[in-house]
């Protein structure tokens, strides 16, 4: 299976499989856009950069950073706090305090603009009105346009 703990962002494009043992991804992780985790253990407050590769059985400890576009190869174990980066990824340096406080910083931030949004990622919060016909009649744009303005007529003599 996949877990994914709380207060973790997965952006756009990722994929995340579970094909050779379970993904688990902890608390308060950052997975940057179009990463690719395949059967791998994330630990808590970590980022995993855009376009990034985590093979499987790849660990990676708490508060550890792999950089955007790092493949890390099969089975590596990343410590607590690390830096990685590459293509074959490699540990650059350890990260200063300041950089593993950074990251409960980042997650915590993501946190708060999807909190934002909540309200608008309702189905059809954000759209305007002259597209709300579509849906209730799916993609059908002739349908849902006759419908659209029919529902506008009315409210409008009822107005």
């Amino acid at each position: 299976g996949i877990f994914i703990g709380e207060n973790t962002n997965i952006q756009d494009g990722c994929i995340i499989d579970a094909v050779k043992d379970h993904t688990r991804i902890g608390n308060g992780v950052t997975v940057g856009h179009l990463a690719s985790i395949h059967s791998a253990t994330i630990h808590d407050n970590c980022l995993i950069g855009m376009g990034s590769l985590l093979q499987e059985g790849v660990v990676v400890k708490p508060e550890s950073l792999i950089a955007a576009g790092a493949n890390v190869p099969a089975n590596t174990i990343v410590e607590s706090g690390e830096l990685w980066v590459g293509n074959p990824a490699r540990k650059i340096r350890d990260l200063t305090a300041a950089e593993r406080q950074r990251l409960h910083y980042q997650a915590s931030e993501y946190v708060g603009v999807a909190s934002g949004h909540r309200d608008i990622m309702n189905l059809g919060g954000n759209l305007p009105d002259s597209l709300s016909g579509y849906l209730e009649f799916g993609h059908d744009t002739e349908e849902a346009a006759k419908e659209s303005s029919k529902d506008k007529e009315t409210k409008e003599a009822t107005a």
